[in-house]
């Protein structure tokens, strides 16, 4: 830890002796950095930069965790907190505020506090089974927060602590270790394997609890009986004991049979270990551990888990998740009477996983880089939106390189070079690595993640594909010759500078380290910068004698005492694997329809202190668009989960439920939602449209016969034009079979037409929506010619107008298609577009208030079908003689109807297996 961290950490120790007197000010800071002895201990150290570092980490807070619990859970905690030696968690408050003086302590105190008070309490007496679920953010800091509960816990009296660490070695490690600094105190691999006591972390610190670990740290550590049987310390016994396994078949079953000699039988037949009060923590709960096979023939994962928690008869289990999706969909009821066999042995199952006794649900710190400040959002049932920071490029050149999808048919079909754009990926994060020199992130470790494909061989070819660039680029810049060091300068003129500009202006934290350099200073720290950068295929794959490129040994961390700068090449073992630390730069284009996994991938979230204006995320505009809807659901199910706590409702008897997409994306597996129920309903009010075109010739001609198919069962249109001089021809009276002809042919991944045509014939049959208005819009702009006969009336030349591909606004709507207005743009790559375009023509005056608009049209009851032919030159593929087909629907309100459809978790379960599991998350390894 360099001088200014030190200095920082030993005023954080000052200041929070003032803080338990009161409120902190200002002058309390500059008192406590003007200390002599502090600035003789630190002779280095900028001041003026320590005193606005210390001000910017005082500024930072945490909202308030929501909770929902059942009837039966009472509280107990405080009953007994006087008389429980808080010695571990003591130790661990300790050790965090040693290695981060700004960590939000307090905060853990009072988050671990309150999720120990809805597990049962241990010291007491007979049988007792706790469910329980703590959903976070993606990169939040999870692990801190069940490390100091697990510190808790075993103060409290629980003897047994189980932590399930996903599916992969490298997280199940990853994981170990934080358990051994935290938690242990010891390094668990030397323990275990070569007998020695090395203390580590919280070992720093004075304690009489002994901690013992049945699991180590190393790649190999994973649970073994014979080491369980060597180690010898009894469960339940005086020492705590501990295991991090991660959620692996043959894992849980010998673990299951190991603990099943200490059981035994009792009155009803099951074998139960009694009176040893066991915690069990599953990290990433949605993650393999959800059933996805039938309530009798119950997948592995799910009911191996299940069996573990039936051995005991004091079990708390906790699932923790940042996309809770899968888990808000298991079925409340279960089979008492289910079986399993682990290998010879016969067992009882379980209740399954829903988290029935409690969900606590924690916001993430003011600091917390998450969904919403990388995409934005924009909820159009409540208004509320936010602007993404100015971080993305679109990446979309993959082909011919890459793929869209990459199958059996062209998996052999290696890439021979990588595109342009991941180039540009590599060169902004020797940018990032320099810059971040500048700023003084020397020892910092800084990462780069490229996610491409899943197959090992691919990962191989392109990590060898990236390694000759860097090691080209490194040359360049060691040599001075070439063009890398002008096309560095240019991108870092180009889009650095306005981006550090747009992200101080932007965001919504200070940060001091976020500052504007020059470029002289910046070219000072590339040499040293693209010198330390190392490439590593990440997979599963070992022998490296039929791959091309033999960088994969581990990524792990704690070996660079100077901090490690690598590009980390992979598939799943990064999207659900070990935390990339100092993640700048990610290269994403893999796609999948579910939206836990692909919050899950988006490892470019958490914390980015004085470097987030230097990250970037290249990936393609149907990925960004999937992951602003992902988000709106997101932060609607949250606002929703905080809502049914204000009103004490319990998880077992509430409905949480999640918006669908309009398009193709699912909430997560089809097999783990198959006993949800749709909640239909409509779109009541709404203007529902197209907002994002595929570029896709083949599309577009179908789109435009659609368009032209529909014109031509038209009658002669009137002519409308506005007082912006917006021309439009318009029709009345038309039937419903004619819009929704045009919706079913018409092609998009970006709207559900089945759902929008079985609406509009549901309202057909209760005598609503049998009319509609049309009208095409003629709006002036770049200029291009379509021929032909609209129904009797010729149509040449007219101008259509547009706009980068979207039908954007945001003015309410006045007259003809006023609401038609610029785009906001987020950046010169990056168009983040707005959606609240409303157009229609209701002949008030232009001062009309948006209800008053609204109200007149809800007296004619007549939905809108608006058709806006767009400029194709967008894309040099398109033909320019065709236009993009765009459309909206606006419906009329129809009073006390809902305005969209969910899937929720049903109150009992009455659904056939009617799906198949269509999660293809499986990597060739």
């Amino acid at each position: 830890m360099d001088q200014f961290e030190n200095a920082r950490n030993v005023c954080h120790i000052f200041l929070n002796g003032i803080k338990n007197k009161g409120k902190i000010t200002v002058e309390d800071v500059a008192k406590v950095v003007e200390n002599p002895l502090l600035k003789q201990q630190y002779p280095k150290v900028d001041f003026e930069e320590l005193i606005a570092q210390l001000e910017s980490d005082l500024e930072i807070y945490s909202g308030n965790a929501t909770e929902l619990i059942d009837k039966n859970v009472k509280p107990w905690l405080s009953q007994y907190k006087a008389d429980i030696d808080w010695e571990l968690w003591n130790r661990y408050r300790m050790y965090l505020k040693a290695k981060d003086g700004s960590f939000p302590v307090d905060n853990l105190d009072d988050l671990t506090d309150k999720i120990l008070d809805k597990c049962a309490n241990p010291k007491k007496s007979g049988s007792w089974d706790r469910r329980g679920m703590v959903v976070g953010n993606v990169q939040s800091g999870k692990t801190a927060n069940y490390t100091g509960l697990i510190n808790k816990a075993t103060d409290a009296g629980y003897k047994l602590i189980i932590v399930i660490a996903g599916i992969h070695n490298a997280l199940r490690s990853q994981t170990q270790t934080r358990i051994d600094e935290g938690y242990i105190g010891r390094d668990s691999a030397d323990f275990i394997q070569r007998q020695k006591s090395v203390k580590v972390g919280v070992g720093e610190y004075s304690s009489e609890t002994e901690i013992y670990s049945y699991t180590s740290s190393d790649h190999k550590g994973d649970f073994n009986r014979n080491i369980a049987s060597r180690i010898n310390v009894p469960i339940g016994g005086k020492s705590p004991t501990v295991l991090v396994i991660k959620k692996n078949k043959s894992i849980l079953e010998n673990l299951i049979l190991w603990l099943n000699q200490f059981a035994a039988e009792n009155g009803k037949g099951d074998r139960k270990i009694l009176n040893v009060p066991v915690l069990v923590i599953d990290d990433e709960a949605d993650n393999a551990s959800v059933n996805s096979g039938t309530e009798l023939d119950v997948r592995t994962i799910n009911r191996l888990i299940r069996t573990l928690l039936n051995l005991f008869n004091q079990n708390t289990f906790i699932g923790y998740t940042a996309t809770p999706y899968a888990n808000l969909f298991i079925p409340s009821g279960w089979s008492e009477n289910l079986e399993t066999m682990v290998k010879d042995v016969r067992l009882k199952v379980g209740e399954d996983l829903f988290p029935r006794d409690f969900i606590v649900n924690i916001p993430p710190p003011s600091n917390y880089i998450g969904a919403a400040q990388v995409f934005g959002f924009e909820n159009d049932q409540t208004g509320e939106e936010l602007e993404g920071l100015d971080i993305i490029r679109l990446a979309e050149d993959q082909e011919p390189y890459f793929p869209v999808k990459i199958n059996k048919e062209n998996s052999d079909d290696l890439p021979d070079d990588i595109p342009d754009s991941l180039r540009e990926a590599i060169k902004a994060f020797i940018l990032t690595s320099a810059i971040r020199r500048v700023r003084g992130h020397h020892k910092k470790h800084n990462s780069m993640l490229v996610h491409v494909a899943l197959r090992v061989a691919w990962i191989d070819r392109i990590a060898w594909h990236v390694n000759e660039v860097v090691r080209d680029y490194s040359r360049q810049i060691k040599s001075q010759q070439g063009t890398l060091l002008d096309e560095l300068e240019r991108l870092f003129y180009n889009d650095f500078l306005p981006t550090t500009n747009e992200v101080l202006n932007n965001l919504s934290y200070n940060d001091p380290k976020i500052k504007k350099h020059a470029w002289e200073e910046v070219r000072e720290e590339l040499l040293q910068a693209v010198t330390k950068i190392q490439v590593r295929s990440v997979h599963g794959t070992k022998n490296t004698r039929y791959l091309e490129y033999h960088g994969i040994e581990e990524i792990n961390y704690s070996d660079y005492e100077n901090g490690l700068s690598v590009i980390a090449v992979g598939g799943n073992k990064l999207a659900r694997g070990i935390t990339l630390e100092g993640l700048s730069v990610s290269y994403y284009l893999r796609t999948t329809r579910m939206y836990d996994s692909l919050m899950q991938m988006g490892r470019w979230f958490g914390y980015r202190p004085g470097y987030v204006d230097l990250c970037r995320l290249y990936t393609t505009e149907k990925l960004i668009n999937w992951y602003r809807h992902i988000t709106m659901a997101t932060e609607e199910m949250r606002a929703d989960f905080d809502e049914m706590a204000a009103n004490n409702d319990r998880p077992e008897d509430f409905q949480l439920k999640v918006r669908t997409h309009p398009g193709m994306l699912m909430i997560t597996s089809v097999t783990k939602m198959k006993d949800h129920e749709k909640i239909r309903v409509g779109f009541s009010g709404k203007l529902i449209q197209t907002y994002v075109f595929e570029k896709s010739q083949r599309i577009v001609d179908n789109n435009y016969e659609a368009f032209k198919a529909l014109l031509n069962r038209l009658n002669a249109p009137d002519e409308k034009e506005s007082n912006r001089g917006i021309n439009a021809l318009v029709w009345e009276n038309i039937d419903a079979e004619f819009i929704g002809d045009f919706i079913t042919t018409y092609q998009t991944d970006y709207l559900r037409n089945d759902i929008l045509q079985s609406y509009i014939e549901s309202q057909n049959q209760k005598n609503k929506l049998k009319t509609w208005s049309v009208a095409l819009i003629l709006n002036s702009g770049k200029t291009i010619t379509t021929k032909g006969e609209l129904a009797g009336k010729e149509v040449q030349d007219h101008t259509f107008n547009w706009k980068n591909g979207s039908l954007t606004g945001g003015l309410p709507a006045r007259n003809l298609f006023d609401g038609i207005n610029e785009m906001r743009v987020k950046g010169k790559k990056n168009a983040i577009l707005d959606k609240r375009a409303r157009m229609i023509d209701l002949n008030l005056p232009s001062n009309s208030s948006e209800q008053a608009i609204k109200n007149k049209r809800n007296e004619k009851e007549q939905p809108l079908l608006v058709i806006m032919p767009l400029d194709p030159r967008v894309s040099p593929d398109l033909n320019p003689s065709k236009p993009l087909i765009g459309f909206g629907l606006i419906f009329p309100d129809f009073e006390g109807e809902e305005s969209y459809e969910y899937a929720a978790r049903p109150m009992q379960k009455d659904f056939e297996d009617e799906f198949q599991d269509d999660d293809d998350q499986s990597e060739n390894e």
